[in-house]
């Protein structure tokens, strides 16, 4: 059971108090199109922002340029802390090395107390639904809750093929694919909007024909029609020659992401979105129930449910919009500009969901 002494950070009898009087955050219900079978495919891209997906879009990407044009997409989309390590008050670092984000992105949540926590995975796998992880880079060893994982020193080819692979030989529909390569071209903000820039060109060359090769073994499988994409990225990137994501640059907050599949509103853009956000919606696509958060009892209320937010307005027959918090905008503003701890951000969103 997970002691209540990591949460307090600092004001610790205000935010324990109001954290057992909050009420809890569910998804509210939303009617999921009615697809059988669903496949969703959570394609992420590290590091990339909005200007960088646009630009490679209008400059030869064209496999992206579909779900841009046929999907939708957001205009502001804030991740977790971009801080490299998740340190809790006590020192330790339930989640090992990897950035916040991508928990975020599983579980749908903004805070990260313990490794017990559901996610999309977990979730998967009740329903008996087959799942990968393939990601390019060491820090992913976290992710074991998935039916099929690998990690380290992959090339970006290797991820995908990867994933597909589960797709074609064990009928996997969950394939969260993480492409880690695109950095090693960076050199600095500019590349986000020039086409020449051999970080657009990585994009264009690369990138864009793996998610090319995505979409055709799904067409030939004849699964495409009820597959939905969430082409994401973990964070956003600096403003220095160097491929860093300093928390205390808020571009290293900005990311992006867009979604297409059925039901989808088609050609639309929403303002804002965060990335436990994602997890939210993978689950919707899949048709399944909500979210757990904690899988402890010993918890505030408010992490008994993820706080990510379900954006019912991207689905044909949804409303116009939904109420987001924007819990982390609202961190950003109230912190400007924020400083580089992890211990900082997590203090930051504890007092907002104790409100």
């Amino acid at each position: 059971m997970m002691s209540m002494k990591p949460l307090a950070v600092c004001c610790a009898a205000s935010i324990l108090a109001a954290c057992n009087t909050a009420p809890s955050r569910r998804e509210v219900p939303a009617a999921a199109p009615r697809v059988k079978d669903p496949i969703v495919v959570l394609f992420v891209i590290d590091g990339v922002d909005r200007n960088t997906a646009l630009t490679a879009a209008a400059n030869g990407a064209g496999t992206l340029a579909g779900p841009l044009r046929q999907g939708v997409t957001v205009e502001s989309f804030y991740c977790t802390s971009p801080a490299p390590r998740m340190v809790l008050p006590d020192g330790s670092l339930p989640w090992g090395t990897t950035t916040s984000a991508n928990v975020a992105m599983h579980t749908g949540c903004h805070v990260f107390e313990s490794r017990k926590m559901d996610d999309i995975f977990l979730s998967a796998r009740r329903a008996g639904i087959v799942s990968v992880f393939a990601g390019g880079a060491g820090n992913y060893s976290v992710f074991d809750t998935a039916s099929h994982l690998y990690y380290g020193n992959l090339s970006d080819e290797e991820v995908v093929e990867r994933g597909l692979e589960h797709f074609r030989k064990d009928g996997a529909r969950l394939i969260r694919l993480h492409l880690q390569r695109i950095r090693s071209s960076w050199s600095g903000p500019a590349d986000t909007r020039n086409p020449g820039s051999a970080y657009i060109q990585y994009f264009v060359k690369t990138v864009d024909p793996l998610l090319g090769k995505v979409k055709a073994a799904l067409e030939s499988a004849g699964a495409w029609e009820r597959t939905y994409v969430i082409l994401a990225s973990d964070h956003g990137m600096g403003q220095s020659s160097s491929s860093d994501h300093p928390p205390s640059i808020l571009s290293s907050w900005q990311g992006f992401l867009a979604l297409y599949g059925p039901g989808i509103r088609r050609g639309a853009t929403i303002a804002y979105a965060e990335s436990p956000d994602v997890a939210v919606m993978a689950n919707h696509f899949l048709g399944l129930p909500p979210l757990k958060g904690y899988l402890e009892e010993n918890v505030p209320r408010y992490l008994r449910a993820p706080t990510g937010t379900l954006l019912e307005h991207i689905l044909e027959g949804g409303p116009k919009n939904v109420e987001h918090p924007r819990l982390i905008e609202r961190y950003l503003v109230s912190n400007s500009p924020p400083g580089d701890s992890f211990g900082e951000y997590r203090e930051g969103i504890l007092k907002l969901l104790a409100r």
